[in-house]
């Protein structure tokens, strides 16, 4: 295979798309109260409010974040920029990460539009460290770009390769190309939990993409050890995000300092928190209260 440009920035770098859970009375208040601010802050980025059903859970979705109920738990499930943004507060609230997909988008002079053609070419014949052959699918389109696959849908692990631009009707030269790999259950979990222990997240998306592809012999254009350079969709006004920088460096330090004083049940109670859920709570944050 021919090399790919091993410095080459990373445009995007981050989560994609994460599941949390939660069961525990405590879990289930912070997921579901959490969820609520982020369907309305979808909402003010011009989503529209529908109902949403998944497994049992009922509730609603707008834009990229989706939030359910049901007797035993609160699922939510966030995609794109707001998983980007919002996975590190997610797993906090939660109890449990079922699916987490991490995602690098990159330029390189290399990887032209035929890139996914030819790193399916250059894996033929190629196996593993413990003898079994990469499992991969190629999918050729003129209309949305190519598509290689690196394992089966139903794995724990799971990797996409893909033309980006081409899938956005953009176009770019080279152009963008992603590398997403999706974790589910135990793998979900285990990534998860290094994930909020990262310093630097972009750049342990970027590390951790970089390796899980090159332990299946494939270089992505971007170094294991570079910081990646991050490009964040706007979202919200100006305004919005002034309130949001001002609640994260004002207020939350100050709640902290209280809670460890007066303890987090007073605190919570005061700031209009449930500790548990009720039915009036769960419909109230949910808009089902009639």
């Amino acid at each position: 295979m021919s090399s790919v440009t091993a410095n080459a920035p990373a445009l995007v770098a981050g989560v994609d798309y994460i599941t949390c859970t939660a069961a525990r009375p405590s879990s289930m208040a912070a997921l579901l109260y959490f969820s609520k601010d982020l369907l309305e802050q979808e909402e003010g980025s011009g989503g529209v409010r529908k109902p949403w059903y998944f497994q049992g859970y009922a509730g609603h979705q707008v834009g990229q974040v989706q939030s359910g109920f049901k007797a035993t738990g609160v699922c939510v499930r966030a995609s794109g920029a707001a998983a980007r943004e919002c996975a590190a507060q997610l797993l906090e609230c939660a109890d449990n990460c079922s699916r987490l997909d991490l995602q690098v988008t990159v330029r390189a002079d290399e990887c032209g539009d035929d890139y996914a053609e030819k790193l399916h070419r250059d894996m033929l014949g190629r196996v593993r460290r413990r003898g079994r052959p990469v499992e991969r699918t190629l999918i050729t389109s003129t209309y949305s770009g190519d598509t290689l696959y690196l394992g089966r849908r139903v794995s724990d692990q799971y990797g996409r390769i893909y033309n980006k631009s081409a899938e956005e009707k953009t176009k770019e030269e080279p152009p963008r190309w992603r590398f997403e790999v999706e974790y589910k259950r135990g793998y979900a979990k285990a990534a998860a939990s290094a994930y909020v222990k990262a310093n630097a997240s972009a750049s342990w998306c970027a590390s951790t993409v970089h390796s899980w592809y090159a332990n299946r012999g494939v270089s992505a254009p971007v170094s294991a050890l570079a910081s990646p350079a991050i490009r964040c969709d706007a979202r919200g006004t100006a305004e919005e995000a002034n309130r949001l920088r001002w609640l994260k460096v004002g207020v939350r330090p100050a709640v902290v300092e209280l809670a460890a004083k007066y303890g987090w049940p007073d605190v919570l109670r005061l700031l209009g928190c449930p500790l548990a859920t009720s039915e009036r709570y769960v419909n109230e944050v949910l808009g089902l209260e009639e």
